[in-house]
C-alpha cells in the first residue's frame, strides 16, 4: 500500500529509487540526495515483501518524526519523488511492482530511474573507477536522451555474446538486486525507466555511492555538481555515522 501524506502534483516529476543491492550503493545514493536536497518525507509504502523496521529520522538527528522500511521523499523546486528502501526484500515482489507502477500512472510520474550496483568481478577486463558506471534504458528514454548520453560518453550495459553458440546472454545485473527486474516490469508496462549502476565489491561503498549520485547528477542537473563531476558542499547525513556501528568502548580493554 502507499500512502501518501502531503497532497502534492506529482505529473511530470521523476522516481529515485534504489535496489537492495551489493553494497547498499543505491540506498547510499538515495541517501545522499535526500540530504544535498532537504528532500521532505510526503509518504510511506507499506509491504509484506519487505522486513519491517522503524528507527530515528536519518537526516535530523533533532527530529522526532520516525522512519520506516520504504519512506517516500518529495522536492517540488527539483521536480522529483524519491523512494528509500531502508530493508531487504523475503518476498515475491510482484504486488510491490504493480503498486509501484499503477502510482506512477496515476500521478502522471514522467519516469522512473533505478539506482544499483553490480559485483565488480563481473568486469573481465580491467577499468578505471570512472569507466564502472553503466546504464539501461527502456526505448523511450533512450529516444529521448540518446544524444546527451552520446555526448556525456555513458556506456551502455549491453548482453553478452556467448562464444562457443554465438548467442546473447539475457542481460543481467549480477548483485544488482531487483533492479533488472523492476526495469523489465516498467518497461512492458510502457513506463520510461532507466537503471544506473556501478560495479563495486562490498566494504566501504561511500565513494561508489558518491560517484553514483554523480553519474545521475550528469542527467537531471538538481545538485549544482560542478562541470568535473565535483562538488565540495556536498554533505553526508548525520546516521552515516554509525554506519560500521558505534564505535568500540575504551573500557572493554
Amino acid at each position: 500500500m502507499i500512502k501518501i501524506t502531503q497532497d502534492i502534483n506529482l505529473e511530470n516529476y521523476t522516481l529515485i529509487l534504489p535496489s537492495v543491492a551489493v553494497g547498499n550503493v543505491g540506498q547510499l545514493s538515495v541517501d545522499l540526495l535526500i540530504s544535498n536536497l532537504n528532500l521532505r518525507k510526503i509518504g510511506q509504502i507499506f509491504s509484506p515483501a519487505f522486513v519491517p523496521i522503524v528507527g530515528a529520522n536519518a537526516y535530523d538527528e533533532q527530529s522526532k518524526d520516525l522512519i520506516t522500511a520504504i519512506d517516500i521523499y518529495g522536492g517540488i523546486k527539483e521536480r522529483l519523488v524519491v523512494i528509500q528502501i531502508r530493508s531487504p526484500y523475503v518476498n515475491d515482489l510482484t504486488k510491490f511492482f504493480n503498486e509501484l507502477e499503477l502510482f506512477v500512472v496515476e500521478r502522471k510520474i514522467a519516469q522512473v530511474i533505478i539506482l544499483t550496483s553490480s559485483y565488480d568481478y563481473e568486469r573481465r577486463e580491467i577499468v578505471p573507477q570512472h569507466l564502472k558506471l553503466r546504464y539501461i534504458a527502456s526505448p523511450g528514454v533512450h529516444s529521448e536522451n540518446d544524444k546527451l548520453f552520446r555526448d556525456l560518453n555513458w556506456i551502455e550495459h549491453k548482453s553478452k555474446c556467448v562464444s562457443d553458440t554465438n548467442r546473447e546472454e539475457k542481460l543481467r545485473i549480477p548483485g544488482g538486486g531487483f533492479a533488472r527486474s523492476m526495469f523489465d516490469s516498467l518497461s512492458s508496462a510502457n513506463i520510461p525507466c532507466a537503471v544506473l549502476f556501478k560495479f563495486c565489491s562490498e566494504g566501504d561503498n561511500i565513494a561508489d555511492a558518491v560517484a553514483l549520485v554523480y553519474y545521475l547528477d550528469q542527467w537531471i542537473r538538481v545538485l549544482g555538481s560542478n562541470s568535473d563531476g565535483s562538488n565540495d558542499s556536498l554533505k553526508y547525513p548525520p546516521s552515516w555515522k554509525h554506519l560500521f556501528g558505534k564505535p568500540l568502548q575504551y573500557d572493554m580493554y
